[in-house]
């Protein structure tokens, strides 16, 4: 099957020699050590629900047990967790080895994007596609907790760049490989089934231009028979998977977590165009040094006065984008979803934050116009790339939203930037820009990643030091997963310090801000990073 020359990818260049590799094991055994001091810490954010389902398998109790563990604290697939449990039976039941699992998909997905992009393009491309993931600080800090989200992002990863090429190589058999792999991949998330329609959409696309090209009549029925092969396969992984997850459970998805109740329909579709914007300022905070060169980009194809035009718009349009999150946030919580940048809203005002926002919810947008812009020059690999981003991003503005699932997005978007800056760097007059950026890159992303995994780190000690604590006084406490402080250390805290009854309560432990107080405190755990202290553990006695 042929290809006009502007779709044309040359797979047949040389590849590169093993040596030239080095900035990638260099970028790996920074992953390695990077992480290897924070995976020890304690649980943070309910990862101990997944070590304990998984301790459930290790132990020899089955499936079914450990998926009824796993609903109680999230609404996923058990695939994170028999990869935990696999860990653990090698390495043993601890925070490191239930961990271990997330930094071996970070290698993975790190790997897999350096050598296929290195393919794709170019070495320089691969290397800083590489380089971005792998030091996004989402990307790294959830590279070493034992969440299903990494795992997740290297399977779809791989899964996407096998099925761009089959589409463009018109290879069955790689199709197979890449709807087994979305079977897979949707058994660590569910958010699979999102990027389906991404690879549907491009088969359609890249079947009528060979079909306009080549004067090939059953254009149709090779549709039919690729999408066929993704539905098929698809189905027989999930199908039965689900009906077993439905027997056991009593439900596929709990509307307490993924709130999709038919009354809050309504809601959602309202709320898609903030979420939408609360997902741009995360990818324009992630990317912002690059921002300027996709702007460039779009300086091109757009004249001077539109852009006036434009920013004129923009400006109010934003202003009311970022009004929209922040009231959502405030009214709705869970129902609209989590945004919310962490620590940093620990240390600096919300006018500041609010500020921030702003600037990254308007580098969001020029990134993805330039990424709109670069998909229209080629139909392979530039509009598969773009599809991959931008059709899972519109669906999952649908639902909830998590900061989290930004990660997913991640490796198109660096994909792009990538290409975007060594195509700059290979000008005279932009070489010098293109390096500068790199290297602010390199330098405040790695560190802001190191400080959250610090962070969390400091956490998780402080909320065990809080629940050896209570053992050790024999304290007892309300059970609750809402509690800031239970979703990091009720693992560590005796089943006796939970009284069934409420009249039993005599203490209650509470998370208050730098600058917080409360009555009644008789033991108190700071949670400082680096000296600077972020928040506060206590245990209030009830009066």
């Amino acid at each position: 099957m042929s290809f006009d020359n502007q779709s044309r990818l040359d797979l047949t260049i040389k590849r590169p020699s093993l040596f030239s590799y080095w900035p990638l094991l260099c970028l790996i055994g920074i992953g390695i050590i990077g992480h290897i001091f924070f995976l020890p810490a304690p649980f943070v954010n309910l990862e101990y629900v997944y070590h304990q389902s998984a301790e459930v398998i290790t132990n020899g109790l089955g499936l079914k047990p450990s998926l009824l563990h796993l609903s109680e604290g999230f609404n996923n697939p058990l695939g994170n967790v028999i990869a935990i449990a696999g860990t653990q039976s090698v390495f043993g039941v601890t925070e490191w080895s239930s961990r271990l699992s997330s930094l071996v998909s970070w290698l993975i997905c790190v790997s897999a994007i350096c050598l296929i992009v290195c393919r794709w393009w170019s070495l320089s491309v691969g290397l800083l596609a590489a380089t971005i993931i792998g030091f996004s600080p989402l990307f790294w800090v959830y590279g070493g907790i034992a969440y299903p989200d990494v795992p997740f992002t290297a399977l779809i990863t791989v899964t996407m760049f096998v099925s761009g090429h089959a589409t463009y190589r018109h290879s069955l058999k790689r199709h197979l490989l890449a709807a087994l792999l979305f079977g897979l991949a949707t058994l660590f998330r569910y958010n699979g089934t999102l990027f389906l329609p991404a690879v549907a959409i491009y088969v359609v696309l890249q079947m009528r231009l060979n079909q306009k090209i080549d004067r090939i009549t059953n254009w149709k029925i090779d549709i039919i028979k690729v999408l066929s092969i993704y539905i098929v396969v698809y189905g027989v992984i999930l199908i039965p998977y689900l009906v077993w997850t439905k027997q056991v459970v009593g439900m596929v998805l709990r509307p307490g977590f993924v709130n999709v109740e038919p009354t809050d329909i309504r809601f959602h579709i309202v709320a898609s165009v903030p979420r939408l914007g609360g997902y741009l300022i995360w990818l324009g905070a992630l990317v912002l040094p690059f921002t300027s060169l996709a702007f460039k980009q779009i300086r091109i194809q757009i004249q001077q006065p539109s852009l006036s035009v434009v920013a004129a718009i923009l400006i109010p349009v934003n202003l009311a984008i970022i009004a929209a999150v922040r009231y959502l946030e405030v009214t709705s919580g869970e129902l609209f979803g989590e945004m919310w940048f962490g620590w940093l809203e620990r240390l600096f005002p919300m006018v500041l934050i609010q500020l921030l926002r702003f600037l990254f919810l308007t580098a969001g947008e020029v990134v993805i116009a330039g990424l709109i812009v670069w998909g229209r020059q080629k139909m392979w690999p530039n509009t598969f790339v773009v599809l991959w981003l931008l059709v899972p991003l519109l669906t999952h503005s649908l639902y909830r939203m998590s900061q989290r699932y930004v990660m997913f997005f991640l490796p198109p978007l660096a994909v792009y930037m990538a290409w975007l800056t060594v195509k700059s760097g290979t000008f005279g007059k932009h070489r010098t820009i293109a390096i500068a950026l790199c290297v602010i890159y390199m330098i405040i992303y790695p560190s802001m990643g190191l400080f959250t995994s610090a962070y969390y780190s400091a956490e998780g000690y402080a909320a065990a030091d809080i629940a050896e604590y209570v053992n050790e006084k024999k304290i007892n406490i309300g059970a609750s997963r809402h509690n800031p402080v239970l979703t990091n250390s009720a693992y560590l805290i005796d089943e006796s310090r939970f009284p069934e009854s409420d009249l039993l309560i005599d203490h209650r432990l509470v998370a208050l801000g730098r600058y917080e107080t409360i009555e009644n405190v008789v033991y108190v755990r700071e949670v400082r990073v680096i000296g600077l202290l972020m928040k506060r553990y206590v245990i209030v006695q009830l009066s």
